[in-house]
C-alpha cells in the first residue's frame, strides 16, 4: 500500500501535528499490509498559487491532455498513491495557507477528477481514503473548518469515499496538560487506524 503522506507541519520538526502524523504512519505500518510511505513537505516545495498566466497555462495543458507537464506533478502523485494522509495544523479556522496552494494544485480537470455528463465532478483517484490530523491552540467545537474543506473538496470533486480526522485541541490554553493530550489524540488515531483491518 502506497501511503502519501502530505506533511503541511510548517514548524517542522518542533510540529505537535507532525509528532501526531509520525505516531499514525507507525500505526498504518504495523496495521497494514506492505506499507510505503511517502512524503511530500510543503514547505520544502516551490508551490504557489495560480494566478492569471499559470491558469491560462494550465488550461491549455488540460485541453491537449499533457498531464505530464512538471506543472501536474503534484496531481499525478496525489492521484496515484493508495491512501492519503494530511497533517497541517488549525491556523485561523482552517490551515495554513500552503496547504490551500497545494489543494488548488492537485485538483486537475482530466487527472484527479472529470466531469460527467451528469454535469457533477467524478473522482479519477486511486485512493479512497483520506486521513487528516491535526493540532489546535483552543478548541475547534463546531468549526472545523480546515477539515469541513478538504471533506467537500475530496469527498465531492476526488471521489473520496471515506474521509475521517483526529485532533488535539486546546494544547495552548493555559493549565492543559499538554503532554496528555497528545497521548489521547495518539490513542485515538491509532484506535481509528486500527479498525480499517
Amino acid at each position: 500500500m502506497r501511503v502519501l503522506f502530505v506533511n503541511g507541519c510548517i514548524r517542522g520538526q518542533e510540529s505537535r501535528t507532525l509528532r501526531l502524523c509520525r505516531a499514525a504512519i507507525e500505526q498504518m505500518k504495523e496495521t497494514l499490509e506492505d506499507v510505503t510511505v511517502e512524503e511530500l513537505v510543503l514547505d520544502q516545495e516551490d508551490i504557489l498559487p495560480l494566478n492569471s498566466r499559470t491558469l491560462a497555462q494550465r488550461h491549455e495543458l488540460e485541453e491537449k491532455g499533457q498531464f505530464d507537464h512538471p506543472m501536474f506533478r503534484f496531481g499525478r502523485q496525489f492521484k496515484e498513491a493508495d491512501l492519503i494522509l494530511v497533517g497541517a495544523p488549525y491556523w485561523e479556522y482552517q490551515f495554513p495557507a500552503l496547504l490551500r496552494c497545494y489543494l488548488e494544485q492537485i485538483s486537475v480537470g482530466g487527472l484527479t477528477f472529470v466531469y460527467g455528463e451528469d454535469g457533477r465532478p467524478h473522482g479519477m483517484c486511486k485512493a479512497n481514503k483520506l486521513f487528516y490530523i491535526t493540532t489546535a491552540g483552543g478548541p475547534i467545537l463546531d468549526r472545523n473548518c480546515g477539515f469541513d474543506y478538504i471533506k467537500t473538496l475530496c469527498g465531492n470533486m476526488l471521489g473520496f469515499t471515506d474521509i475521517d480526522y483526529v485532533a488535539a485541541e486546546c494544547l495552548d490554553v493555559w493549565g492543559v496538560n499538554v503532554e496528555e493530550k497528545l497521548q489521547e489524540a495518539e490513542e485515538a488515531l491509532r484506535g481509528k487506524i486500527m479498525s480499517w483491518r
